[in-house]
């Protein structure tokens, strides 16, 4: 063996030990995952945290509307049309508003007046 294949066999050896340095016991990691709790403080800020929003979302100043004021909204949102319905209407295009009606009364089937004549012909 050369000096060379020593000197790199030293340099490998070394990474090695580099490595396993960082790695930690094998019986650790079969052992699973350590848990992680959350402190009970952190906890109870959080679920006082919820409980306040709702609170105030559920108590809330409400907006009544007169019938009046209702039915003018009503209407508003009745004629609102998207801006981008120009998009849509296509020239010579027309949308049925209704589901197409297929019925053997609705095909118009050719009639045969001549029957088969060769004996491997079908109608």
């Amino acid at each position: 063996m050369s000096a060379d294949d020593r000197d790199l066999r030293g340099r490998f050896a070394a990474l090695r030990d580099e490595d396993a340095a960082g790695v930690p016991p094998f019986r650790s990691l079969r052992a699973g995952p350590r848990e992680r709790r959350v402190p009970f403080a952190l906890a109870a800020a959080g679920l006082a945290a919820v409980v306040v929003v709702t609170l105030l979302v559920a108590t809330g100043p409400r907006r009544s509307l007169s019938d009046d004021a209702a039915i003018a909204q009503a209407r508003a949102l009745s004629t609102w049309t998207a801006p981008t319905d120009d998009f849509l209407r296509l020239s010579g295009l027309e949308i049925p508003n209704s589901v197409p009606n297929l019925s053997l009364t609705s095909l118009a089937l050719p009639e045969s007046t001549t029957a088969a004549t060769n004996p491997g012909d079908s109608r």
